[in-house]
């Protein structure tokens, strides 16, 4: 093991490449994912829009319009709601950082108290 970490410390330019490799390998595998997931919704979506075609062809536009709003409104709460979360997020992160300082100043009082 001791080989392997001379050898990495003496040639940065090997350990770059390694890490670049890797990056770009983990990078392939979460967009292989994604887009077959893509894949597989927009499959979902055509085979919705032609089962309602099938059903009844005459008012299939009206059934597909309907279903696209309702995804539409579905897609703009679950982005309200995101936004809410990430908000509400970084104001709890932000009082997360004041705890360490407040524990030390609440600490130093009871010092100063026992101390008296």
């Amino acid at each position: 093991m001791e080989a392997v970490t001379d050898y990495l410390t003496a040639n940065p330019v090997v350990v770059t490449l390694l890490v670049l490799f890797i990056g770009l390998f983990l990078l392939y595998c979460v967009l292989k994912k994604f887009l077959k997931f893509t894949l597989v919704v927009i499959f979902v979506f055509l085979l919705i829009g032609g089962v309602y075609l099938f059903k009844d062809p005459g008012s299939a536009p009206d059934k597909i319009k309907n279903a696209a709003e309702t995804i539409k409104a579905g897609g703009q709460q679950i982005a309200e709601n995101f936004g809410n979360f990430w908000e509400d997020t970084k104001e709890l992160a932000g009082k997360a950082k004041k705890v360490p300082g407040d524990i030390n100043r609440m600490l130093d009082t009871a010092k100063d108290e026992v101390g008296k």
